[in-house]
């Protein structure tokens, strides 16, 4: 008797943006309902960063070719890993000269780059 020995190989999605495996398939769109929550403390910053999120929301999402499932929402629109799409926001944020304790707080609430400490003193920011 013959036993099938397959292996099931699961599909491994990549950012489209770094190329790396999406192990934390958060979707863009969750992201941003989560950081406009957090802009719920700053209202005239997220009346200047949300249009820009929207924007490239709508840019991502009319070139999403292959994505995973979000493991929030639960669509098929986990295309970019989280610390891509932060690290766009934090370009964003700094495009707005917003101050270093906002940032800071930022990185403290959204850093998806686990093997990087976030820096503590005021000191250790270059931004």
């Amino acid at each position: 008797m013959l036993k099938n020995n397959s292996f099931a190989f699961e599909q491994q999605y990549v950012c489209e943006i770094c190329g790396e495996a999406i192990t934390n398939p958060l979707c863009p769109v969750c992201l941003t309902t989560e950081i406009n929550a957090w802009l719920t403390l700053y209202p005239d910053l997220r009346k200047e960063l949300i249009p820009k999120l929207q924007k490239y929301l709508k840019r991502v999402k009319e070139d999403i070719t292959n994505s995973t499932q979000c493991i929030k929402c639960k669509n098929k629109r986990a295309s970019i890993c989280p610390y891509c799409f932060t690290a766009y926001v934090l370009g964003e944020l700094k495009k707005l000269n917003i101050n270093k304790i906002i940032l800071k707080e930022f990185l403290e609430f959204f850093n998806f780059r686990n093997e990087l400490p976030i820096p503590v003193k005021k000191e250790d920011y270059h931004f």
